[in-house]
């Protein structure tokens, strides 16, 4: 954990001037702004109008002493300063600016946008296909990315690079910052076009980054063996490689962050980075009430999953030139929080429903750590057998094949759904009020893939 905090750091200090982007990255720049060979790819402040101006980054509040050690307190980021909306009610309870339980919702009775598992498969009138969208568009990312990981510590090189050279995944995240940037660009058909998309395209490819560290370091505190169908980084070389190669990343990610010369942008990732840490600390120490509380089982889901991609898609909205404030940002901060929380409650269903070979990672994990996840928390409702299972997190001899046998047989997995597709709604209807055009539909088709996916 000290050393995301140490990576979090170097974030906040490293000079922007000091690293220019990789050449396939400025070629690819370069090829759809128009920029003339030697210019800057990167301007220096953004045009856009704003009705607050972001205070300067790096403000830091008292040192603390907690639990014998000084802890830095800073309680003046994104969130603080107004940049983004606080997610959650602040008293135990009360909602936040985004609706986390169904009771929370303001459209209960509306019609369904959704039928994940029903007959009618994709929303009438949105694409099945919203990958292929902006196929063209990420295709450079992984070449980009090992170019900005290049250095001359071989090992470190390799460690860092290994999800981008042998198996990328699906590109989920850039994906979907992709479809963000032509959904809020004034003229989606001519969005490749200018300084906004290539700002963008390096935004898709900073959450990546980002996301892949916490992967790496994921699999050293979990001590997981497989990530994507193969060996995890740490099993490959050591833990110590794989957390260096966690900061590594981190590292060059602030680096192309700090290339931005956005000052609102920078200080909304940086704060996915301290949301990261934040979901890790309430994974570890969390009060044994409050691991039979759905709210908390949200706000850690959102911490370590949706953060990064509610924050992506509005830092997005922000370098398309909508004011942080605008109906647009915020429909696509709203996007991103509830298509975060479905991705994750479906993750935590599929962890029961699932085979390991499908996943392509431990099935039953979760619950293996010692963790509470949504079909365990609703079907400890209707079976109290599963109370004390969850407070002594599950480390008793036969504990987790008890709670299989129990989410199994009980309604939990049916609820966590259903709690699943309240959220994709949500989601669905925050990309409603963006402008319409063919990326905002494939970005409603992203949350039926979501709910449906098998993997």
């Amino acid at each position: 954990m000290r050393s995301l905090l140490a990576a979090v750091a170097v974030a906040m200090v490293m000079p922007a001037s000091g690293f220019s982007p990789p050449m396939v990255l400025r070629r690819d720049m370069q090829r759809h702004s128009g920029l003339a060979k030697g210019a800057s790819c990167v301007g220096g402040g953004s045009s856009r109008s704003r009705s607050a101006r972001a205070p300067p980054l790096g403000r830091c509040g008292p040192m603390m002493q907690v639990g014998g050690e000084a802890e830095l307190v800073d309680r003046e980021n994104a969130h603080g300063v107004g940049l983004l909306q606080e997610p959650f009610g602040k008293v135990k309870g009360q909602p936040g600016a985004f609706p986390s339980l169904p009771e929370h919702g303001k459209h209960t009775g509306a019609p369904a946008i959704l039928d994940p598992w029903g007959k009618s498969g994709f929303p009438a009138g949105c694409p099945d296909d919203p990958f292929g969208i902006v196929a063209e568009e990420i295709s450079p990312f992984a070449d980009s990315i090992k170019e900005v990981l290049a250095t001359d510590h071989p090992v470190l090189e390799e460690a860092a690079k290994h999800f981008f050279a042998q198996r990328q995944g699906k590109q989920f995240r850039p994906t979907i910052v992709m479809l963000m940037a032509k959904a809020c660009a004034p003229e989606p058909g001519t969005h490749l076009n200018g300084d906004a998309y290539a700002k963008q395209a390096m935004l898709g490819q900073i959450t990546e980054m980002i996301h892949v560290a916490s992967l790496i370091h994921d699999d050293v505190l979990d001590e997981a063996d497989t990530r994507r169908g193969g060996e995890s980084v740490h099993k490959l070389y050591s833990n110590k490689v794989a957390v260096i190669a966690g900061d590594y990343l981190l590292a060059r990610a602030s680096v192309v962050l700090a290339q931005l010369h956005d000052n609102e942008v920078t200080e909304i990732m940086s704060t996915a980075l301290e949301s990261l840490v934040q979901g890790e600390i309430m994974q570890i120490r969390t009060a044994e009430d409050d691991l039979l509380d759905m709210v908390t089982y949200l706000r850690k889901s959102y911490h370590k999953t949706a953060s990064l991609i509610c924050d992506a898609c509005k830092s997005c909205a922000i370098l398309g030139g909508h004011a942080h404030d605008s109906k647009v940002a915020r429909a696509a901060e709203a996007y991103g929080f509830h298509l975060g929380l479905a991705y994750q409650i479906i993750d935590d269903v599929l962890d029961f429903t699932v085979a390991s070979d499908v996943l392509g990672k431990p099935a039953m994990a979760d619950v293996s750590l010692g963790l509470s996840t949504a079909p365990v928390l609703y079907a400890a409702q209707s079976n109290p057998e599963l109370v004390p299972l969850i407070k002594r997190k599950f480390k008793n001899p036969g504990d987790i094949d008890k709670a299989l046998r129990v989410v199994l047989d009980s309604d939990g997995v049916e609820k966590a759904k259903a709690l699943a597709l309240f959220h994709a709604e949500e989601a669905a209807r925050a990309a409603s009020e963006l402008p319409e055009s063919e990326a905002s539909r494939g970005l409603t088709s992203l949350l039926h893939i979501v709910l449906s996916r098998n993997s």
